[in-house]
């Protein structure tokens, strides 16, 4: 799960942060709530991480509780994958 923080966070911040470096951006910080990301920022984040990571999230899944701070990424996007695996497995 850290290698989806990782790659989140280099998103965020090469998207998001770009003329603000050194601006802290920990596991767990607030991304809406602190200005990190935007409303247009949610859907290129969403577009992002379903690329990136092969998930698909449908609408009514995009809400603060997923895409909140980077860490809540990270567990959704687990917890995708996961459902997909078991998924596949089960259709075999």
């Amino acid at each position: 799960m850290d290698e989806i923080v990782e790659r989140v966070r280099t998103y965020v911040r090469e998207n998001f942060l770009y003329m603000r470096p050194d601006w802290p951006l920990p596991d767990d910080a607030p991304l809406l709530g602190s200005g990190v990301v935007d409303s247009i920022g949610v859907v290129e984040l969403v577009e992002f991480v379903e690329r990136e990571f092969a998930v698909t999230i449908p609408e009514e899944e995009i809400t603060e509780r997923h895409f909140g701070t980077l860490r809540a990424i990270a567990t959704f996007v687990a917890a995708k994958r996961d459902a997909g695996t078991e998924r596949s497995t089960h259709a075999a």
